[in-house]
This record gives structure tokens, sequence and C-alpha cells, in this order.
């Protein structure tokens, strides 16, 4: 297919995307799974074929987010008799006490997880550390094991420090021009002699591949 300009005739070879995506990376309505999304098939309460997972791995780093920021701001009050507790009921009594507003959001469903993160053997001895620990561990839970919950993280965490910090700005195409030269556009334009791509062809009659 021909685009002609009243000098120019340029012709469009291909469109480079930048990316090749396989049927199993198609991005979805929350975005490309990373490798590690097979960790999720091991937690799902039934795995019988076209059953939804119980938890997916976007759902965990959006709520320990969430939890991260809701201890950082009640941390200081909240730690002392938290950290005392030893039974559930102590657990909710410490959150209805120094843990509003969002007491409701953890007590009593989550009163025995968190009685169980915070005597692990691994459990932090400062606060910004206590605090990613158990909002970690609790992220997942009902339906993940909060090591798992803990695993997911730590890699959702890894896959966003691994990715590029620069993003594609342009696009160009691969051109043909009367003026002789033949390569990638510059602007959406011949780079030897200027002559711009004309996309009102393709917009009348649908663009075609070549």
């Amino acid at each position: 297919m021909l685009l002609t300009e009243p000098s120019v005739t340029v012709r469009l070879i291909r469109l480079n995307v930048g990316c090749n995506l396989s049927s199993q990376n198609m991005p979805t309505h929350m975005g490309v799974f990373p490798r590690w999304m097979s960790l999720l098939d091991t937690f799902s309460e039934k795995r019988g074929r076209g059953r939804p997972r119980n938890c997916r791995y976007s759902e965990i780093l959006g709520r320990a987010e969430n939890y991260r920021e809701i201890f950082g701001g009640i941390w200081d009050k909240l730690s002392g008799p938290l950290l005392a507790a030893r039974t559930e009921d102590e657990v909710t009594q410490a959150f209805r006490s120094y843990g509003e507003p969002y007491a409701h959001e953890f007590v009593p469903r989550l009163a025995r997880d968190i009685l169980v993160v915070m005597g692990k053997r691994k459990f932090p001895k400062r606060a910004k550390p206590q605090i990613k620990f158990l909002a970690n561990s609790l992220a997942g839970r009902p339906n993940v094991e909060a090591r798992t919950s803990r695993d997911i993280c730590a890699k959702g965490l890894a896959e966003e420090k691994a990715k590029s910090q620069h993003t594609i700005v342009c696009k160009e195409f691969y051109v043909e021009c009367t003026c002789g030269f033949k390569g990638p556009a510059l602007d959406n334009a011949c780079r030897k002699c200027g002559a711009q791509i004309s996309f009102l062809p393709d917009l009348i009659g649908g663009f075609r591949q070549f």
C-alpha cells in the first residue's frame, strides 16, 4: 500500500511493537503475571479445572501495602499491649483499645493469626521490621499461609525493583521513501528528506499489514 504526499511516496512496512508476549503471559485486568505466579497454585482450596484461585497475588500485595500503612500510623501506641498479649481475647482488646479506627479490619477475624505470627522465632525486635513482618504475614490470610504470604510479598518487591525505570515514549515505522531512503522513521517522517507519514488512507480504508 502506497501513501502519497504532494512530492513523496512512503511505504509502511511494519510496526515494531517492542515486546513479545506468550499466551501464558498475556496481560489481564491486573497486568502481566510474573513468573512466580505458579506459587499460587499451591494454596488454592479448590484446584479443579476452571475454578478461580481464592486469592490473587495482586490482592495480597495491595493488602500488604495497606496493612503496612495502617500499622505505621498506630504502632507506637498499639505495639506495647499487642506484643504483651498472650490470648486471642487480649489481641482483640489491644486493637479495640489502641488500634481504632482500624480494629474491625483485624479482630476478631485475624486475632489468632496475629498471635501466631508474633510468636514466631523470626519475629523482629525493632518497630519497622515488626510492622513489615506482621503486615506481610496477614495479607494473604485466611486463604494463604503466613509464610507463603511473606514469600509472595518479598517476590513482588523483587519484581518491582527489577523493572526498568525507563518507559517507551516513541514507536516508529520502518519506511521506504521515494527519495531513496529505506529504514526506521524518525518522528513519523523520513530520516533523509523529512517527508511525513500520512495516516489518512489508513483511517479511511482501515489498516492493512504488509
